[in-house]
Order: structure tokens, then C-alpha cells, then sequence
């Protein structure tokens, strides 16, 4: 990101703003004309019933569009003025969404929210205008990414690209690298789902792909394969993280570890073996096998579609909430998109190294 050339910080924040884009408008149907004017409710009273965990997610939600805006603006004005900027970013989105919500049913405007949301925003602004304006971090940060990974704007779109991927693992009651479950174990069990053995394996294979497609990615942006071993290894342990934090907060005691099983581990180690094999192949070969898993992921998720919606009923999390059902909708959605982005992503590389040579 200190890079003079560099875009990432503003790949980063335009994804982010198109997931909260998402949470915020899902379904996307239904508009109709609320029959008020969409901005009365700035000054309408607070909203009567507040949650804990509804003041929480809208405070953190735009910590990182605060954090990314200001990073964006910080190498082009003062760091006060990218602080400013990174505010602005944050209450005009939310201001936006809160109108537009009020034309969909189901959604409530109120002027909470907006407060929250700025204020998560500002948070974020003022960190990153601090860390911004630092010579020691951002040189840190420069000689990082100079070192690590390949030079170029596209690399940039690629490490965005594993930034998002992160948000496919949010989900605490889906699988570790996994976005469909095909299992009869005790999670199964715990979401009402049956299958045959064929399933049984499918499941499995489908966490392998992931791992695989996601490992081969990482071989193509950085600059030794080594490194980006190292990569998807750290990749995996952080959402491991995620997911146990997640499952921890939000999910039923006996759900906790739903994300994790004996037969995800094996599934994670065959696949980190053929990325440790796919490490001696040219890159040539290593963007086509990245292609076949990432093609392989999206037809196993078509096999049986509906399982992956028995895990967005609720019924696994500690209590039902209309925050937790849009924040397990933006996982299931990054997940089902992502293959498809990282193929269109292949191709742009493909393009990118046929004019380099």
C-alpha cells in the first residue's frame, strides 16, 4: 500500500463498500414507495427496542470503509483532511443505504444507525491517518510488499481478491474453506440434514478444492512458492480463528464446533499436498490447475444447493436477529461468488502475462 503505484488500498475499500452495499439491500426486492419523506428519519426519536450485538455491528461494520477510505485519501492530502475524507466516505454511505432502505420492505430506517455507523467510520479514519502519515509503517509496509509479492497493479486486485475471501469463512455454521456441507455426522445432524455416502465424500472434496484454488492463487501473486505455502498456512489458521471465535459468540453450545470435523482436517491436508506438489510445477501449469479446482468448487455447490440454506435458518445460533441473518447472507454470498471472481481473475492474469512476455 506505500507503494508510489500502489492501488490496493482502493481495490480494498471499493470491495468493502460493494459488501456493505449487499448486507445493507438484500433482497434487492420488493421497492415501494414508503409514502413518507425517506429522510424524516434523521429527526425522528431513537428507536425504541436497541440490541447490544445491532449497536455493535453497525459501529464495526464501517471501521474498515473508515479505515480503507482514509487510506485511500492519505497519500494525496494531510492526514487530518484523509481523516475528514474517510468520515465523509462513512456518513454519506450510510446516509444513502438508510434512504434506500426505507423503500424496502422489511428494512428500517432510523437515525441510530446512521450515528453508529459514522462513528465506526471515524474510528477507522483516524487509525488509518495516524498509520498513514507514519514513515516507519508505511516504509514497513512498502518493503512487505516489494518483498513478498510480485510487482504490479494486478497483484494489487489479487491480494484484494484473498481479502475478500476472508468473508466467505464469517459464518460459523459452515465448514472450514467449505460453502456447502455434504455430511450425516453430528453437524448434520444438528441442521436436520441427511445424506448418502456419495455426499459424505463430496463434502470433503469441495474443502480440498477451495484450499487448492486458494493456495495455487497465492502462487501466482508472490514471488517464491515457498512464501506462499508459508501463506495459505497462515491464511487457514487466521480463519480457523475466525470460525471458532464466531461459533463461540454466536452459535448454541452444542453447535460450537460445527465448523470443524475429522473429515474437514483430512480433507485440508490432501489439499495442502497437492498445493506442496502443484509447487514444482511452472506457472503456466499452476494457473490452469487453479482454473480446474476453481471449476471443480463451483459444480460441486450446484449438486446440492439447498443444503447451504438449511445453515442460514437460524436455528444453530444462540438467538434469532435480523443483523444475523443479513450477516450470514453476506458469507454465503461471498462464498458462492468468489470461484467466480478468481476465474475472471485468472483470465485478466492470463492476459496480464501473455503482453508481459
Amino acid at each position: 500500500m506505500a507503494a508510489p503505484k500502489s492501488r490496493l488500498a482502493l481495490y480494498l475499500a471499493l470491495g468493502y463498500t460493494l459488501l456493505v452495499l449487499y448486507a445493507s439491500l438484500t433482497p434487492f426486492s420488493g421497492w415501494r414507495d414508503p409514502g413518507v419523506d425517506p429522510l424524516a428519519f434523521v429527526s425522528a426519536p431513537w428507536p425504541r427496542y436497541l440490541t447490544a450485538f445491532d449497536l455493535a455491528i453497525n459501529v464495526l461494520a464501517y471501521v474498515p470503509l473508515g479505515f480503507l477510505a482514509a487510506l485511500v485519501a492519505v497519500r494525496s492530502v494531510r492526514p487530518w483532511l484523509a481523516a475528514v475524507a474517510g468520515i465523509a466516505v462513512g456518513f454519506g454511505l450510510s446516509l444513502t443505504l438508510e434512504v434506500a432502505q426505507s423503500y424496502l420492505p422489511g428494512r428500517v430506517s432510523n437515525n441510530l444507525d446512521l450515528m453508529t455507523n459514522t462513528l465506526g467510520a471515524a474510528v477507522g479514519a483516524v487509525l488509518a491517518a495516524r498509520a498513514g502519515s507514519s514513515p516507519f509503517i508505511t516504509r514497513r509496509l512498502g518493503h512487505w510488499r516489494a518483498r513478498l509479492f510480485l510487482p504490479g497493479g494486478t497483484t494489487d486486485l489479487g491480494i484484494a481478491l484473498i481479502a475478500l475471501w476472508f468473508f466467505s469463512q464469517l459464518d460459523p455454521s459452515l465448514p472450514l474453506l467449505g460453502i456447502v456441507f455434504f455430511s450425516t455426522g453430528i453437524q448434520a445432524q444438528l441442521a436436520g440434514m441427511s445424506g448418502d455416502t456419495l455426499f459424505r465424500v463430496l463434502g470433503p472434496v469441495s474443502v480440498s478444492m477451495n484450499l487448492i484454488s486458494l493456495g495455487l492463487l497465492l502462487m501466482l501473486l508472490m514471488r517464491s512458492n515457498r512464501s506462499a505455502v508459508a501463506a495459505l498456512a497462515l491464511l487457514v489458521w487466521i480463519a480457523s480463528l475466525t470460525k471458532l471465535i464466531a461459533a463461540t459468540v454466536l452459535l448454541r453450545s452444542e453447535a460450537a464446533f460445527l465448523w470443524v470435523s475429522q473429515e474437514i482436517v483430512w480433507a485440508i491436508a490432501t489439499g495442502a499436498l497437492v498445493v506442496g506438489l502443484a509447487a514444482l510445477a511452472p506457472r503456466h501449469y499452476v494457473r490452469i490447475l487453479c482454473a480446474v479446482s476453481l471449476l471443480g468448487g463451483i459444480v460441486l455447490t450446484m449438486l446440492k444447493p439447498g443444503e447451504a440454506q438449511l445453515f442460514l435458518s437460524l436455528r444453530l445460533f444462540r438467538w434469532s436477529d435480523l443483523q444475523l441473518m443479513h450477516y450470514t447472507g453476506l458469507s454465503a454470498a461471498v462464498a458462492g461468488a468468489w470461484p467466480y471472481a478468481a476465474l475472471l481473475y485468472l483470465g485478466l492474469l492470463w492476459r496480464h502475462d501473455r503482453h508481459r512476455v
